[in-house]
């Protein structure tokens, strides 16, 4: 069950003796730090037993209450209730940035990458099952009637069909909000229900929500409206949560964020894209009508946008009408040709210019599906969006493309995307040059978008970050990073430590103040107040290095950071220097931690048995998880279940 912070916040001021008692609040990595006004009136027994307290400290004239990693969390709802708050010792004060149209733009850009970046496996997979089904189907081997050809397309749809419930998932996750109330709302706009009300109101039947309208929106294979309202939720959740009583909360407080997403959500957020889609529609048929071949290298440039929008679909009606009463459509089907085609030509050229072995697969298997079957999701995703300069790439070529196409006259007399098996639809049999064109426009297409991704260039994802070519060691070994003399954790002055409420590790006096990293790895957090880091190694470790006890009071005046966070260290890398005696005269302790902050992660952390140690001595060794121990407890936990 989640940790209630409002009432741990409550239940922590009224022990302490109430608000007025408070004169100042702040905190640190692990506790909060009271400054009381009359400490008798604070009640030690009662602080202990509170639910989430892990334990009581007074030192420094700091009443100093252990919460754990979540002491963020509590000392914001604490400050709620009135408490007077100074800044926290562990944060660092970042100047508000003001909202201009760049940075509006590169915020958008993150949301839409964060969110479909995990996404990226099923949309490849899906991809890749459609594609062998559509070889399957072209080389004879199935009929489109065939049981087998259907499965594996159903197979292959799915995740594009359910899009918007596996993007509900991931925004959820990327906003910090509700994943199950994002699903649900998701769920119900590709609820077989919902889809047919509004197919039936797109025949003009009236479907009302009480006496609010609803506009007939399809929201299968689109990204938009589910990353829009796992945004909105978190505002919805916030204001739900001030107008409901504290008793109805469990029951009346998700009914209304349900009632309420879920309304906004079929009621504005999707009809607005409808409406934003259907003007570009009729923008984009209007120019076509005076100026031709203009039209279709407009929509060859913006089709990708329009794809990631969902938008693209408000032209399916105009499509279908077109070749139902002329046989053909000569404007959003040639555009096809160009966009889709550059993204296989930019998946191309990422995966020839990567030196990521994990993205060269998937851009390799995104162009393949973007060339052949004219299924464009892998490459716009994981490739095209993911990296930036590609996707300028695509959006250059596909008016280059587009212009070509137009010019050239050519249009389609099927609905099919665009690919190479599909190209047969813009064969004209009174034209027999227009083969020669669909060739030439798909070559361009292809060296065109290839050319400019190389010359343009993309943030390569590191080597390093790609954790295939990562080889995991049975165990690693930690080195002192202090002089002095080793104690177990369990000796430490300091409940925090001792207990192992940070995870396991060792400890050291220090005879000497310089300390050194104990791994190879990278600086991921160097505290304000100097007296501590943290480093993660290239596996994954988490070393968190504690100079002194309560150290954190000093504000840094004995310490001085030799490293920043982001800095690269090897083992021996010289990481601060420590005043010990400045420490000892103002009466705290110099004993240094060194612990395993995610120790859960790892099989055991064992550290050397007490003595003194030296630099580039071992003094802790942490054994990774092996498979077969994995698949042990996997095996165990399920015959527990059984």
């Amino acid at each position: 069950m989640a940790q209630d912070f409002k009432k741990l916040a409550s239940s922590v001021v009224d022990a302490v003796g109430g608000v007025g008692n408070v004169t100042n609040l702040t905190h640190c990595m692990t506790r909060l730090r009271f400054i009381l006004k009359d400490e008798a009136k604070a009640s030690d027994e009662t602080v202990k037993n509170i639910p989430g307290v892990m334990g009581l400290v007074k030192q420094g004239g700091q009443y100093q209450i252990i919460i754990g990693n979540n002491v963020a969390a509590a000392y914001k709802e604490i400050l709620a209730l009135g408490v007077d708050g100074g800044a926290t010792v562990d944060a660092s004060e970042q100047p508000k940035q003001k909202w201009t149209l760049k940075r509006v733009g590169m915020t958008i850009l993150d949301a839409i990458i964060g969110t479909m970046t995990p996404l990226i496996p099923a949309i490849i997979g899906g991809s890749m099952v459609k594609l062998l089904a559509m070889l399957l189907l072209m080389t004879g081997v199935v009929g489109e009637t065939n049981s087998t050809y259907v499965l594996l397309n159903t197979i292959g749809d799915a995740a594009f069909f359910f899009l918007p419930i596996l993007v509900a998932v991931s925004a959820s996750k990327k906003f910090g909000t509700n994943t199950y109330l994002a699903v649900a709302i998701a769920g119900l706009m590709v609820h077989p229900v919902f889809m047919d009300l509004m197919a039936k109101a797109a025949e003009g039947q009236a479907v009302t929500l009480a006496m609010l309208p609803i506009t007939s929106v399809k929201y299968t294979y689109t990204i938009i409206p589910a990353i829009v309202m796992s945004w909105l939720l978190r505002y919805i959740e916030a204001g739900v949560d001030r107008i409901t009583p504290l008793v109805t909360k469990n029951f009346l407080k998700p009914m209304l964020i349900l009632l309420v997403g879920a309304v906004i959500a079929i009621s504005i957020v999707g009809p607005t894209g409808v409406w934003l889609g259907n003007g570009i529609s009729a923008v984009v048929y209007g120019i076509h009508g005076k100026l031709g071949w203009l039209a279709v290298a407009i929509v060859g440039a913006i089709w990708p946008l329009l794809v990631m929008t969902g938008m693209h679909r408000v032209f399916t009606p105009t499509i279908v009408t077109t070749i139902a009463e002329t046989g053909s459509e000569a404007m959003v089907m040639p555009s096809e040709i160009g966009a889709n085609m550059s993204l296989g030509g930019v998946s191309l050229a990422v995966a020839f210019k990567t030196k990521n072995r994990e993205l060269r697969q998937t851009a390799l298997a995104a162009a393949s599906s973007a060339l052949i079957a004219g299924i464009t999701e892998p490459a716009l995703y994981g490739v095209a969006i993911r990296l930036k300069r590609p996707m300028i790439a695509s959006v250059i070529t596909g008016f280059i493309a587009g212009a070509v196409a137009g010019l050239a006259g050519l249009a389609s007399h099927s609905m099919a995307a665009p690919g190479l098996f599909t190209s047969v639809q813009f064969i004209d049999k009174d034209n027999p040059t227009s083969i020669l064109w669909i060739a030439a426009v798909m070559a361009i297409s292809v060296v065109v978008s290839f050319a400019l991704t190389l010359i343009l260039g993309f943030e390569d994802i590191p080597v390093e970050e790609d954790e295939a070519d990562m080889v995991t060691p049975a165990s690693v070994k930690l080195m002192a990073p202090m002089k002095g003399a080793v104690m177990g954790l369990h000796d430490v002055a300091d409940e925090v430590f001792s207990k192992g409420l940070l995870g396991k590790g060792m400890a050291i006096e220090p005879v000497d103040g310089k300390v050194v990293s104990p791994i190879a790895g990278t600086v991921t957090t160097v505290f304000p107040t100097k007296h501590a880091i943290g480093l993660t190694d290239d596996h994954g470790m988490e070393v968190l290095i504690h100079v002194g006890l309560d150290t954190v009071s000093l504000n840094g005046e004995p310490f001085e950071a030799l490293v920043a966070a982001g800095d690269r260290v090897e083992v021996g890398t010289e990481l601060l220097q420590a005043d010990l005696d400045a420490i000892k005269a103002a009466g705290l302790p110099t004993t240094t931690v060194v612990v395993i902050t995610n120790t859960d992660e790892f099989k055991d952390v064992t550290p050397v048995e007490p003595g003194n140690v030296s630099f580039k001595d071992h003094v802790m060794e942490v054994f990774h998880h092996e498979k077969e121990d994995d698949a042990q407890t996997a095996i165990a936990a399920d015959a527990s279940l059984a």
